[in-house]
């Protein structure tokens, strides 16, 4: 007999087959990176139907604002430290660096490989 954690999980958004808890939510990878990238715009979404569009893995991309709120019922946090959300580069080097002599700084993933800081 079968578990239940042998079955595949539903995005609680769209529906899609859920690879994870993605800010505080069980959710795919097209509705994670949904997420992330429109909580870090400072747009706001309007939906033309008063908010009763249908998300669902075929019409996910119809409406953003929907989906969005969608994203939001469902539990994801836009406050979350995760993985998949990198902090501003302001708060990955809040002070001095205490990596031995020529080794990277620990910030360097945040910052991308072209801000690596080498220290001597």
């Amino acid at each position: 007999m079968a578990s239940g954690e042998d079955e595949p999980r539903n995005c609680a958004v769209c529906g899609d087959r859920a690879t994870g808890y993605h800010f505080h939510a069980l959710t795919c990878e097209g509705c994670k990176g949904f997420f992330r990238r429109t909580v870090n715009k400072s747009t706001s979404l309007t939906c033309p139907f008063a908010g009763s569009c249908e998300v669902n893995k075929a019409q996910r991309r119809h409406c953003p604002a929907c989906r969005l709120q969608k994203c939001l019922d469902a539990g994801m946090k836009k406050d979350t430290t995760s993985s998949s959300v990198h902090p501003s580069p302001a708060l990955a080097h809040p002070g001095p660096c205490t990596a031995p002599a020529h080794a990277f700084c620990r910030c360097h993933h945040f910052h991308g490989t072209a801000n690596h800081q080498v220290h001597q």
